[in-house]
């Protein structure tokens, strides 16, 4: 494993690289039940540093690249996470195109098939050209391509989490726009 500590933004070193999340890896855990906290909490770090335009550092990812695969041996919550935002906004903006999603299925999960699969399904635009509302977790759950054994899978539970957002923020926002008379945004 080289020493190599040169930063980069998730994008431009997916573009480049394969990230494979090794089987040694525990599930995707940021979207669990009783970690609303700390979802809120990345997801506003990240919303603000969009928003404000500057550079977030997320620490160091670590593990070992060979032939353009990156299997991480720590990173792999926030390499999800990033993964899912940049998803998510493809979605949103109408970027969620071929060629875009070339580079999302450079990320995959070895841990079960049934996480690797919800992600490949995930980088197949066609199945989202209907999506023209807020509720992506609704819309994912009722596709027929979507395994109801699926809900049984602790990364695809965590992904759908995270997807959703965190209620707290959205409650809070909601109120805070009302009073304001502002539109709700969508939260990302």
């Amino acid at each position: 494993m080289s020493n190599n500590t040169q930063a980069t933004t998730f994008w431009n070193f997916l573009k480049e690289n394969t990230i494979e999340i090794p089987i040694i890896q525990r599930d995707y855990a940021q979207g669990r039940l009783g970690k609303e906290n700390l979802r809120k909490n990345f997801l506003a770090d990240l919303k603000n540093a969009l928003d404000s335009n500057e550079i977030m550092k997320l620490d160091f990812v670590y593990g070992s690249i060979e032939k353009d695969y990156l299997n991480p041996l720590d990173g792999q919550q926030r390499l999800t996470t990033l993964w899912l935002l940049h998803w998510y906004i493809a979605l949103r903006a109408g970027e969620l195109n071929e060629e875009n999603c070339k580079i999302f299925k450079k990320f995959t999960y070895e841990t079960r098939i049934s996480s690797r699969e919800f992600c490949q399904n995930l980088c197949n635009s066609q199945k989202f050209e209907n999506f023209h509302g807020n509720d992506i977790v609704g819309f994912i759950i009722k596709q027929t391509w979507f395994y109801s054994a699926w809900k049984q899978d602790p990364t695809i539970q965590s992904m759908l989490r995270m997807l959703g957002g965190t209620k707290k923020a959205d409650k809070k926002a909601y109120q805070g726009r009302k009073k304001a008379r502002q539109p709700l945004s969508v939260n990302a």
